[in-house]
Order: C-alpha cells, then sequence, then structure tokens
C-alpha cells in the first residue's frame, strides 16, 4: 500500500539521517514529484534526506546509480524497492540538461550538487530561465571557492544562485532553516517553480545535510500530489509566452486548434517560441520574466519577528544560522538589551515589505557564513542594503568552516555597539 511504502521510507530518511549527503561521484535518480524527474550530480554533501522524502511523495520511479562509493547506503534505502532503472549523467551540464528535458515534456524536473556544481549548471539554468521551464535546483554549500572546503559549511553561494548566469535571468532562491524545513521547502518550491515557469534553487548547506533533528512526521497523504499531464486540445488564442500573462506551456503531443505549434528554445522568442531578434520584443519579454517575480514578491508573507516587532537590536540569518540566533538573542535581551530575531526563507524575490520591517529597528545585524567582501558586507547584507538603501544594516560574518556558536554573533553584536 501507498501509505505502507510512504512510512517506511520516511522512517529510513528519519534513522539514516542524510542519506545522500554522504555521496560523491554522480548520481541520476528518477523520482516523480507530480510526475517530477531527478537528475543529480551529487559531489561531496550534496543532497539531503528531508529534500528527498519531499520530493517522494509522489512515489520513486526508479534509481541510476554509478559504481561509487556511497551507493550502498542508497541502495539501502526503501524507496529503491520499486526500481529497476538503472543509468548515470556523465557530467553536471548533463545532469541538468536530463532534467530540463522532463521539464519539457511537460513534467516538473529536479537536480542537485553543491557550489562547483551549481557553477557547471549555470549555462543551462540560463536556458530554463529564457525557456521558462519549471526545474527545481538543490545546492549543499561548502567552503569555497574551487574544491575549497568540501566537508565544511560555507554560505557564500548567494550571489551565484540569484546572478549566476549571463544576460538577465531571473530565478527564485530559497534557504530552509533546519532539517524539517527540508522537506517542507521543497513542496514549496515545487509550487513556485510550475506557478512562475522558472528555475527555483534551495540553497542548503552542509551543517544542515549531515545533522539528523527529530520533529514531527509529517502527514504525507496532505501534501500528496497525483502526476497529471495536461494534453487537451489548446484553443485558436493559445500562446504559451503571453506578454501580459505567466506562461504556460503545453506539452509535447498538444493538439493545437490553430494548426501552429508552439517552440521551446534558449533563443529570444514572441508569445508562440517563435524565435525573434526584434528589439521591442526582447524588451518585452525581459519585462515578463522579471515582473512575474516582482509580482510573487508581493504575495510571499513576510519573516516571522521574534519578540518584539521594533526595538533596538534585529538579529536576522538565513540557512542554518537560525538556532544560534534564536539562543543569541536571549543571552542579548539577557544582558539587557532589547533585541529581536528573524530567518530569510524567500531569499529572492525578497518579500514585499521587508525594508519597512528593517526601519524598525536602530540596527540590523545580518548573520553569515561568508566573507564581508571589498565593500563591508556579506551577500544577503549587501542586498539588502541595496534593496533598501538602509545604513542601519551590518553584517557579521565569518568564513572558518564551522557553523556559528552563539557567542560569536553575542561578542560580534557587543563589539559593534562597544
Amino acid at each position: 500500500p501507498l501509505a505502507a511504502v510512504l512510512d517506511r521510507a520516511l522512517l529510513e530518511f528519519f534513522t539514516l539521517g542524510l542519506v545522500l549527503g554522504h555521496v560523491v561521484g554522480h548520481i541520476a535518480l528518477d523520482l516523480h514529484l507530480a510526475d517530477a524527474l531527478v537528475v543529480t550530480d551529487f559531489d561531496a554533501a550534496a543532497g539531503e534526506g528531508q529534500d528527498v522524502a519531499g520530493l517522494a511523495l509522489a512515489g520513486l520511479q526508479g534509481c541510476q546509480d554509478p559504481p561509487i562509493r556511497g551507493q550502498d547506503a542508497v541502495r539501502q534505502n526503501r524507496f529503491r524497492a520499486e526500481s529497476e532503472d538503472e543509468g548515470q549523467a556523465e557530467d553536471e551540464l548533463a545532469a541538468v540538461s536530463i532534467a530540463l528535458g522532463a521539464s519539457y515534456a511537460g513534467h516538473l524536473a529536479v537536480t542537485g550538487s553543491s557550489g562547483p556544481g551549481l557553477a557547471l549548471k549555470a549555462e543551462a539554468i540560463g536556458y530554463a530561465c529564457m525557456a521558462e521551464l519549471p526545474l527545481l535546483v538543490i545546492n549543499v554549500q561548502r567552503g569555497g571557492p574551487s574544491t575549497g572546503l568540501p566537508t565544511s559549511v560555507e554560505q557564500s553561494d548567494l550571489l551565484q544562485a540569484i546572478y549566476g548566469s549571463h544576460g538577465d535571468s531571473p530565478r527564485i532562491v530559497l534557504a530552509p532553516k533546519d532539517v524539517e524545513d527540508c522537506f517542507y521547502i521543497v513542496l514549496e518550491a515545487a509550487q513556485l517553480a510550475r506557478r512562475c515557469s522558472c528555475p527555483v534553487i534551495i540553497l542548503s548547506d552542509q551543517a544542515l545535510a549531515t545533522r539528523i533533528e527529530a520533529f514531527n512526521e509529517p502527514n504525507l497523504h496532505e501534501h500528496w500530489i497525483e502526476p497529471e499531464l495536461d494534453l487537451s486540445e489548446r484553443g485558436e488564442d493559445f500562446k504559451p509566452y503571453p506578454v501580459e500573462n505567466l506562461t504556460q506551456h503545453a506539452p509535447p503531443g498538444s493538439r493545437m486548434a490553430e494548426g501552429s505549434y508552439p517552440k521551446v528554445t534558449g533563443l529570444e522568442h514572441d508569445e508562440m517560441g517563435h524565435p525573434s531578434g526584434n528589439p521591442v520584443n526582447h524588451q518585452k519579454m525581459t519585462e515578463k520574466r522579471r515582473n512575474k517575480l516582482i509580482a510573487l514578491a508581493a504575495d510571499l508573507p513576510l519573516s516571522e519577528v521574534y519578540r518584539e516587532e521594533d526595538g533596538e537590536i534585529l538579529l536576522m540569518g538565513w540557512g542554518s544560522t537560525y538556532g544560534p540566533i534564536r539562543e543569541a538573542c536571549d543571552r542579548l535581551r539577557d544582558k539587557g538589551l532589547c533585541a529581536s530575531a528573524t530567518h530569510i526563507r524567500h531569499l529572492h524575490p525578497l518579500p514585499a515589505g521587508l525594508d519597512e520591517l528593517l526601519a524598525r529597528f536602530e540596527h540590523v545585524f545580518v548573520i553569515e557564513m561568508n566573507d564581508s567582501g571589498v565593500y563591508g558586507h556579506g551577500q544577503l547584507a549587501t542586498i539588502l542594503r541595496a534593496a533598501s538603501c538602509n545604513p542601519a544594516i551590518h553584517s557579521i560574518c565569518k568564513t572558518d568552516g564551522l557553523a556559528y556558536r552563539v557567542s560569536e554573533i553575542v561578542d560580534g553584536v557587543d563589539n559593534f555597539l562597544a
């Protein structure tokens, strides 16, 4: 029975922890998330059990394994019970391109890696932005650049995730705060990818990928999505890329009442997908791809504020810094400071109204595991300052490959205020 398979599968990930987090080499998995194909090219800590558990809500269709260290752990997975498909992608670009093929066919696709792999996938992710194909990309960040610190934690891929492609290539970027959130964020990412027809990048990190946490078992049937491929006939007025509306692809095999079939291409195109070099059309299509993220920002919820809604100090972070930031907030309050905390889940686009929230505090400290850079601010802090023109935004950064200790955050605030 479905329920029994899912219960066993989820329990496997609870007990084995982050099984895929230890895989080294190339892996391609066939999963269905509302008919999703998962194609990954994992390198070092490049996957999380709860991400995969979330993807598996629609059932495992197959697994393609290489003869590499770590594949025995994957084989222990109960999701493999019904799988007979075998194979592998030869590299990162092939993995993401295969995933895009599944998206073109009308499904939802996901591929995963770590920072170097995300860089290698950049060209094809740019294609997905131009062709407006839904795609999920899971990036488990590690120390960089290059091979860097392959077994240590860092949050230095944010700017790459948002801007890492040639040309203007809007995409959505999310970050889970803990292991439980890894499960739910995949579900949200799938919904957003379909709604906006664009890549959605999930930024996890090594601290989450190798962590085991206890939490309440999700209601799997509540989140189940039944795969359906819409091959119904499209009317004479159908346009897959309408300038004024969201893109809606017609999978190959769908009948067109007009008789003219749309195309999917990495070239700039008109409303039917046919290549076009018209300057006015390119301007309109660029605005269309950008405006759907602006519209999404208006619908995103503001982050919950821990403690007071305004005051002297706001600690802000993203990803695995969630726990240390909360405890640092409590310690600062114990010292008599009016401190609050919040955590950003939607990194790009940022929720509308976030600048107003930040303006209610005298000092906003953005806690990140990346370098303060040439201009003195971490990657998220740089984006927030650019978006809000708020000089009260400050950075507390480090790149030692270790997760934040609470005392490091408290000391960073004390040193600034001294």
